[in-house]
């Protein structure tokens, strides 16, 4: 890796990273953490569990190398003047090696990180990161080192000697035009909309909000992050080898991905001690975009399982089925109602990736096309976490005792008429 304090050329443009000194005492994980998070809380608007999260994060971006995977950053907001932009120079300021990107090309994404290995942020994104599917995948692969890399040609500057025999050839005498590129490293991509969810899965997402006239914050003049910067490089230079070593950690009620985001910052939190590691538990918990980020169909596989569940049904018609998805004041709208008519042929579609098909049942005197509720137990436990299933039904108890409401209102109003009407 490079020295901090190296000058890097990179397309006539000299990239300079302030150097850090370690600190000269060894530093307590768990104080240098609330430290940080009182400096993000101090200058952002944030609840609590992400401004945990974040000062993980800050830590984790001096030891991302030492761990299989590295945790992104999005932060998204609704409009203009949230904050997004304030936050992402509090973290820029003390997180490792900064790179700072108002706008940045593909090429230029992956010379950066290749060359520089800093910690990126990229501000601005929805201006370039909605219309390039190459741009997304080169972040979407970057976050585990296995796959953090890009092939692009490359001008040949050593001619092979042909005269020589291919076996003989020296293997980096052969020049096949091809170069690998690392896109490994920490990143920050901050944007007006919501961000990609193929980022956001690999992301601690941070939704912004424009702040109250009453939640007044200091201003960022104020922000001296020397000290604190000072005591991460003397914890990376303490504590590289055992966050290396550490095992993997597999948090307790997260998806896979989610849990490899926020392995490396579960070693970390662990090492701060128990209060910090119950403390990140619950932010990955609460924050993670992982527990209600579903495909149309997986929405469609809950309502249907959902419908299994409150009628007590093991086998339904298609065409009974169809009726309850559309029925208001059952409450169940599935997604695809949403952008199209949702028929058989569309329900069948949908679900024949996860392997469930229609077959010919017999209820009663009558035999036709349907589902049988077994056939989803499968599907069900490898796409629907239990708590979408719990939180399903109870919305759609809400919604049916909001409806009885209603019709208990008009019921005592058509009493009410007056006869001479």
């Amino acid at each position: 890796m490079k020295n901090q304090n190296q000058n890097i050329i990179l397309e006539n443009q000299t990239i300079i990273f302030e150097p850090v000194t370690p600190h000269p005492e060894p530093v307590v994980i768990g104080d240098l953490l609330t430290d940080i998070e009182a400096v993000i809380k101090r200058h952002v608007v944030l609840s609590d569990h992400t401004a945990t999260a974040l000062a993980v994060w800050v830590l984790h971006t001096y030891v991302y190398d030492v761990r299989d995977t590295v945790a992104y950053v999005a932060i998204e907001s609704p409009e203009k003047r949230c904050g997004k932009t304030t936050l992402l120079s509090v973290l820029a300021a003390m997180a490792n090696k900064p790179l700072i990107a108002s706008n940045v090309t593909v090429g230029a994404l992956f010379r950066a990180i290749d060359t520089c290995r800093p910690t990126l942020f990229i501000d601005e994104a929805d201006t370039f990161l909605a219309g390039s599917g190459t741009m997304r995948g080169i972040i979407n692969s970057g976050n585990t080192w296995r796959t953090a890399y890009v092939l692009r040609l490359s001008k040949s500057k050593t001619k092979p000697n042909h005269n020589q025999n291919a076996e003989s050839r020296a293997p980096d005498a052969i020049d096949s035009g091809l170069k690998r590129y690392s896109c490994w490293c920490p990143k920050v991509i901050a944007m007006i909309g919501k961000v990609p969810d193929t980022i956001a899965d690999r992301s601690i997402v941070v939704p912004m909000a424009r702040k109250l006239t009453t939640e007044t914050r200091a201003p960022l003049a104020e922000l001296n992050p020397a000290t604190i910067k000072a005591k991460c490089a003397r914890f990376a230079l303490d504590q590289k080898e055992k966050v290396a070593q550490h095992e993997k950690i597999r948090s307790k009620d997260l998806n896979d991905r989610a849990a490899d985001t926020f392995d490396p910052l579960h070693v970390i939190a662990r090492l701060a001690g128990q209060e910090w590691e119950q403390k990140l538990h619950a932010a990955a918990l609460a924050i993670s975009p992982s527990a209600g980020a579903k495909s149309a169909a997986a929405e469609l596989l809950l309502d249907i399982h959902i419908i299994f569940v409150l009628s007590g049904r093991k086998k339904i018609f298609t065409r009974d089925l169809l009726a309850i998805l559309r029925d208001e004041v059952i409450g169940i709208c599935p997604v695809p109602l949403k952008y199209s008519s949702l028929d058989e042929y569309k329900v069948a579609e949908l679900l024949r990736p996860y392997g469930i098909k229609s077959t010919s049942l017999r209820i009663g005197k009558e035999v036709t096309r349907g589902y049988v509720a077994e056939d989803f137990a499968d599907a069900l436990a490898r796409y629907v976490p239990n708590a979408d299933v719990e939180a399903r039904i109870q919305e759609l108890q809400q919604k049916r005792e909001l409806w009885a409401e209603v019709k208990k209102e008009e019921d005592a109003e058509w009493h009410t008429v007056p006869t001479s009407l």
